[in-house]
């Protein structure tokens, strides 16, 4: 009988730690694709007609509440209101003001009937 033994190689700490870190990144790159492909979903389902539509009645809201409370106002006076609103004021309140200011000024003109098709 021929016994060629062969001897058995016990990897290295530094071996084994390039494995890890090497399984670290495929499993990083593995999720953030999956990341990637979930947020390409979203998009796409944000981009159908009627989300657009509800998101272009949300802007002419807020442009027909923004005209009837500060009509005077440009884009430097908004951002410096915003700006300076968001570091003074809690978050929720301003959302409460808001949502109410919307329905008092943001409604379409009384007589005039959306057009529908």
């Amino acid at each position: 009988m021929e016994e060629s033994t062969q001897k058995r190689h016990r990897r290295s700490t530094d071996e084994r730690l390039a494995d890890l870190e090497r399984k670290q990144a495929e499993t990083k790159a593995k999720l953030e694709a999956q990341l990637r492909q979930l947020e390409a979903q979203k998009q796409k389902l944000m981009a159908t007609p009627v989300s657009k539509k509800s998101e272009q009645e949300r802007q002419k809201r807020f442009a027909r509440a923004v005209k009837a409370i500060a009509a005077e106002w440009d884009e430097r006076h908004m951002i410096a209101a915003i700006a300076r609103a968001a570091a003074e004021f809690d978050q929720e309140v301003l959302q409460a003001e808001g949502e109410a200011l919307l329905e008092q000024h943001g409604q379409m003109r009384r007589g005039r009937k959306p057009r529908q098709g």
